[in-house]
């Protein structure tokens, strides 16, 4: 099963850039960028909440099923 990120269009419906947004994830924008391209899996719990709780939302919709 195969899941394409949802983060890059959630992160600019709430109007934030990948700078602002790893700012307020005290994480680098080479991260975030990589969460948003697929690259690199985000699976630590804590980065999953602390995302939910800036862009106000929820896991499942962090991640949308490939077909």
């Amino acid at each position: 099963m195969n899941y394409k990120s949802k983060i890059k269009q959630i992160r600019e419906n709430k109007n934030f850039t990948q700078k602002e947004l790893s700012e307020k994830l005290n994480i680098n924008v080479s991260t975030l960028r990589n969460w948003e391209n697929n690259r690199r899996i985000l699976k630590h719990f804590r980065y999953v909440a602390d995302l939910c709780n800036v862009l106000n939302c929820s896991p499942l919709d962090l991640y949308t099923e490939e077909e």
